[in-house]
This record gives C-alpha cells, sequence and structure tokens, in this order.
C-alpha cells in the first residue's frame, strides 16, 4: 500500500533532479563559459547544491532553488509516507 506514496515520490526525485541539474548548468555556463560548465559537470552534485543558491542570492531568481530543493524535499516526505505505511522505517 505504501507503493502509492513511495512510486511518485522516486519520480518526483528524478524529475526534479535532472530538471535541476540541467537548470544550475545552464547557471553556470551562463556565469563562468564553457570551461566553467564543464569543471561543474565534473563536480556535478557541488553544481547542484550551490548553483541554485547563487542564482537565488545574486539575481533574486528563487525557480531553480524551489524545483530543485522543493521537489526534494517533497519526494523525500512522499517517500517517507510509503515507508511508514509499509512498516520500512
Amino acid at each position: 500500500m505504501g507503493q502509492i506514496f513511495k512510486i511518485p515520490g522516486l519520480i518526483i526525485y528524478w524529475v526534479a533532479g535532472i530538471w535541476g541539474f540541467f537548470l544550475s548548468m545552464g547557471i553556470v555556463v551562463d556565469n563562468l563559459g564553457f570551461i566553467g560548465g564543464t569543471i561543474a559537470f565534473i563536480f556535478f552534485p557541488f553544481t547542484l547544491m550551490f548553483a541554485p543558491l547563487y542564482e537565488g542570492i545574486a539575481n533574486s531568481n528563487w525557480n531553480v532553488f524551489i524545483i530543485t530543493y522543493g521537489g526534494a524535499i517533497s519526494a523525500t516526505a512522499l517517500v517517507f509516507i510509503g515507508s511508514l505505511i509499509d512498516g520500512d522505517s
């Protein structure tokens, strides 16, 4: 029964993660160019963590932050609820 919550949670993880990654890479490439984008691709976890924060603080555009972090938080909540229903936690 908990799969009703877990499957959408995992889908949200993937969609928000990939979407947030591409948006974050776009931010880095726009600001640092191709070489900066290449380095950011190699260190993609840091890119995914800091690029949305930079965009929000520097340009007052919090959409990338909401997509990346909001998607992760909502997906975690859904997976947690599904785990509680199944008794996994």
